[in-house]
């Protein structure tokens, strides 16, 4: 189901998706780059700094290190589905909080 959102003061449309995301749910996990296309900069962000950590973590050749990457890598599979359910609607929530409002103004009113 798509949501179609239009900018007032430029007429501008936008066309996003609702619901699930194969492309965050699967892309999440690569530097957040899904992420910033939507225009969630912080949490692409957080994927960055998530990766770096993951990537320094392997590299550690103790026992310790290795527990923490089985942990590291349960967290990242968690956060790939967390940005699969999320990531549209908090692209849509954003857009909202620019100003965007929905063309359908039945919509408006949610």
């Amino acid at each position: 189901m798509t949501v179609t959102l239009r900018q007032p003061r430029t007429g501008e449309i936008k066309v996003l998706e609702e619901g699930w995301s194969w492309g965050c749910f699967l892309g999440s996990g690569f530097l957040g780059i899904p992420l910033y296309r939507r225009g969630l900069q912080v949490w692409g962000s957080v994927m960055v700094a998530f990766n770096i950590v993951a990537v320094i973590v392997e590299f550690v050749p103790t026992e310790r290190a290795l527990t923490l990457d089985a942990w590291v890598s349960v967290i990242g599979l968690g956060l790939c589905v967390f940005f699969g359910m999320r990531a549209n609607q908090m692209a849509i929530e954003r857009y909202r909080d620019l100003g965007w409002e929905y063309s359908d103004p039945r919509r408006n009113l949610l």
